[in-house]
């Protein structure tokens, strides 16, 4: 996959929620490689989502604003950012970021028990974001798997159960490393 060229911008409706749809219905996940640079006004405008998203800096800086927070993220370093908060991405130069979009209900049913005790504690967790790095041992796992997502997507011969098998491995890495909400004691 190569990068987007000329201008993009985000397209949101009144509520600033991003109207594209990221990936299908049956197959909610979508992967995308970015520069912010390339993007009206070098930045990737106020928008929110019902999935969640994962990012990795692979070259440039850029400020992340998330919710209310400003976070400057330079290469080796990424973000994963929860459902329904609203965010932007700046940048002063060229700044590729391979990202992941995508529905949690794509690794397991709403009704399910791994989705009640390992997705739906994170989804509630009071962190709107995770920020990771390669070079801290207890993340490098993070990005490590991401970049296997990535590099997945980027071979041509995207496998779909590989895809969710490598996002299963995420989403408990990720489980392990935020301040996860308590598991609800009954079905939602």
């Amino acid at each position: 996959m190569t990068l987007s060229e000329g201008y993009s911008r985000i397209i949101t409706d009144e509520s600033l929620r991003e109207t594209a749809h990221h990936g299908s219905e049956e197959y909610p996940f979508q992967y995308y490689l970015e520069d912010i640079w390339l993007f009206d006004f070098h930045c990737i405008d106020w928008h929110w989502h019902p999935e969640v998203e994962f990012v990795l800096i692979e070259k440039g800086t850029a400020d992340f604003l998330i919710g209310s927070e400003r976070y400057v993220l330079g290469a080796g370093t990424g973000i994963f950012i929860t459902s329904q908060v609203i965010h932007r991405f700046e940048a002063a130069e060229s700044t590729v970021i391979p990202n992941i979009v995508f529905s949690p209900s794509l690794l397991a049913r709403e009704e399910s028990p791994i989705y009640r005790k390992f997705i739906q504690p994170v989804l509630d967790s009071p962190a709107e974001c995770l920020i990771f790095s390669a070079d801290d041992s207890g993340q490098k796992e993070i990005a490590d798997t991401l970049v296997s997502v990535f590099a997945l997507q980027e071979s041509g011969d995207v496998c779909e159960i590989k895809t969710v098998e490598l996002l299963l491995k995420l989403w408990y890495i990720l489980y392990g490393q935020m301040e996860p909400a308590e598991e609800a004691s009954g079905p939602r």
